[in-house]
């Protein structure tokens, strides 16, 4: 499986507080969950193994320092990824979604 140690250190460049799996709440937050790990293969021989990894960032602020760090970093190390916001009535919260392949 691929490690995916650098690109947690990658994330907690841009949020130094970002958790995985589980957020750590308050009035922003950002939290990364690997999901859907894909494998090709190639003449019965693995050749290459990527995560589908999803990105959120829920703030209160508009035009966060974060969530655009988060867009900058990704963009600056090559990383794919597809990005979304949506505003969550219920909670107030901005949410940033950068869907990931690493």
């Amino acid at each position: 499986m691929k490690d995916l140690t650098p690109f947690r250190d990658l994330l907690l460049e841009a949020d130094p507080k970002a958790t995985k799996f589980k957020g750590a709440g308050g009035d922003s937050y950002t939290v990364w969950t690997p999901y859907s790990p894909d494998k090709t293969m190639s003449d019965n021989e693995q050749e290459d193994f990527t995560w589908h990894i999803q990105v959120d960032r829920f703030t209160k602020i508009d035009n966060d320092p974060i969530a655009e760090e988060i867009y900058s970093k990704l963009t600056e190390a090559g990383i794919p990824f597809k990005y979304d916001f949506d505003f969550e009535e219920d909670t107030g919260y901005i949410h940033h979604i950068y869907d990931c392949l690493y």
